[in-house]
């Protein structure tokens, strides 16, 4: 009532105070409604990214056929390492050291004629490059076979989307829980949100890429070898007694006197039997 600035001879039930509790009421749901906005809106830029890649994982899983795309982002490669080291048409701007380093991380062995490719073009260049992956490609999945080439390549699509977008999930949670220091600089942190996760997601498809063309020319599958049957394991059996006349050992802990019967059951004193 203090805070409303009313009396206390004002009763309960007066439209100023009911009024003014609505007011409250209406305010503290308005906050909270802008809470749960925000958190949906910040939940939607995730949920975008979550779309594409889980959309990738069941065309995987699903069994299609990935050869296409992987040769696609093998060229894709291919074309910007070029693009970098080969920066225009004069050969003075050309670095073929770097290239051919580069290019050997993707395909081991790969060798590059300085004086073959010194008379052919940048063009020329990248499609003899194409040419050399795509052969090198094809050898690969003759000698592996189409079928297990076809589960090589669903191992290191899942493998490497798995690992980097886990990757990828944490460094958005890192970024939400900081993001909010942006309003101290007049700016909407919700809009820098979705910049730089839009950033960071480029960054994840990117990365996906480098990582499926640096490692599909270096892995083979390897089946399991079959493992040896376990070995038999001796056991041993307490000696009991039998008609036989075997005897069994004294039980631990206990003492028998040398007058008392020998527990093997022979019927004889202990100090005539088993204490001898």
């Amino acid at each position: 009532m203090r805070l409303a600035g009313l009396g206390e001879d004002i009763p309960l039930e007066s439209g100023l105070v009911s009024k003014f509790i609505e007011n409250c009421q209406v305010k503290v749901e308005g906050f909270h409604f802008e809470i749960r906005k925000n958190l949906v809106d910040y939940d939607d830029v995730a949920n975008k990214h979550r779309e594409v890649i889980y959309d990738e994982r069941r065309k995987i899983l699903s069994g299609s056929d990935l050869k296409a795309n992987i040769q696609s982002l093998i060229h894709k490669e291919v074309e910007t390492l070029v693009a970098t080291y080969l920066i225009d048409e004069d050969l003075q701007n050309w670095d073929m050291e770097s290239l051919q380093h580069d290019l050997a991380a993707i395909l081991p062995g790969i060798k590059l004629n300085s004086k073959e490719f010194s008379n052919l073009s940048r063009d020329e260049i990248t499609n003899k490059l194409l040419e050399i992956v795509d052969r090198a490609y094809d050898e690969k999945e003759h000698k592996a076979s189409a079928e297990n080439m076809r589960i090589l390549e669903r191992l290191v699509m899942l493998r490497t989307i798995d690992r980097l977008w886990i990757d990828h999930l944490t460094m958005m949670e890192h970024m939400r829980q900081g993001i909010g220091l942006h309003a101290v600089g007049q700016r909407d942190p919700l809009v820098v949100y979705k910049h730089e996760s839009h950033a960071m997601f480029q960054s994840l498809l990117d990365n996906i890429q480098h990582e499926v063309v640096y490692t599909i020319y270096r892995v083979d599958l390897v089946k399991d070898q079959p493992k040896p049957p376990p070995r038999p394991v001796a056991t041993s059996h307490p000696a009991t007694s039998s008609s036989t006349g075997a005897k069994s050992a004294v039980p631990a802990g206990s003492k028998v006197g040398r007058n008392d019967p020998c527990p093997c059951g022979s019927g004889k004193k202990y100090k005539r039997c088993c204490g001898q």
